[in-house]
């Protein structure tokens, strides 16, 4: 886990050098951000269950965090491109069920996100700018996972360790002069496959009743809370060193 951290930071740090560098104008800002993820049975990011002779498997989406650094190169007024880096962490439920018994449990899958995306802004006013983006993210998880109990086995195995997804998002965004920008929003993702495969075992007496496999999607939607660093544009930025 360690290593993988490692490797997503020297990749961030790659990419944030690349954006100034090749940035000749307008501005280049850095910002952190923080994602309640949002249970909703709604997009795909709902439960899933699966029955096999009469014992019932249910998989949710729970509740999670995504949180990490963005990168913003603006291209013109109204364009912007983002990339940066995310930890996330979803957790989800697991309940194995027949006539007799009934069981709740959970798991958490660990990952990475390396997001690529178009902002398109709309001027409300001198401080307050609507938004919507639209690209592409490079999902990675770290290893394969193994919980258990009494009752049930779950081994749930990456279907990739790279798994590229499609996001888009919705927000508002106050900025002022010399303190940076504040952000609201929303967030929609969508891995293109499913993320895991989870192999259940539900056992009765320490013997195997029943087993199914049941995917993971890892779709989900995130509220979205970020705060941009106030930077000057880069020609001012140069005028300045200039003089």
């Amino acid at each position: 886990m360690k290593s993988v951290a490692k490797t997503f930071l020297i990749l961030f740090f790659l990419l944030a050098h690349s954006l100034l560098l090749y940035s000749q104008k307008n501005i280049v800002t850095v910002g952190i951000q923080y994602k309640p993820i949002l249970a909703l049975d709604a997009l795909n990011t709902g439960t899933e269950s699966v029955a096999a002779n009469g014992v019932t498997f249910t998989v949710g989406l729970d509740r999670g965090f995504c949180g990490g650094i963005v990168v913003r190169r603006g291209i013109t007024d109204t364009y912007s491109l983002e990339s940066g880096i995310n930890y996330v962490n979803r957790v989800y439920f697991l309940k194995i069920s027949d006539e007799n018994f009934s069981g709740d449990s959970e798991f958490r899958i660990i990952g990475y996100e390396i997001p690529f995306s178009g902002l398109v802004y709309i001027k409300l006013s001198e401080i307050l700018f609507m938004n919507a983006s639209l690209g592409l993210s490079v999902n990675m998880f770290a290893s394969d996972i193994y919980t258990e109990d009494s009752y049930f086995r779950n081994s749930s195995h990456r279907a990739y360790v790279f798994n590229p997804g499609i996001i888009g998002n919705l927000g508002w965004e106050y900025r002022t002069e010399t303190a940076g920008y504040f952000y609201l929003g929303a967030s929609y993702h969508n891995p293109f496959s499913a993320i895991f495969n989870s192999q259940l075992g539900y056992y009765e007496n320490n013997l195997l009743k029943e087993k199914v496999t049941m995917p993971i999607s890892g779709t989900y939607i995130s509220l979205d809370l970020r705060y941009f660093f106030h930077e000057e544009p880069l020609k001012k930025q140069k005028k300045k060193e200039a003089d």
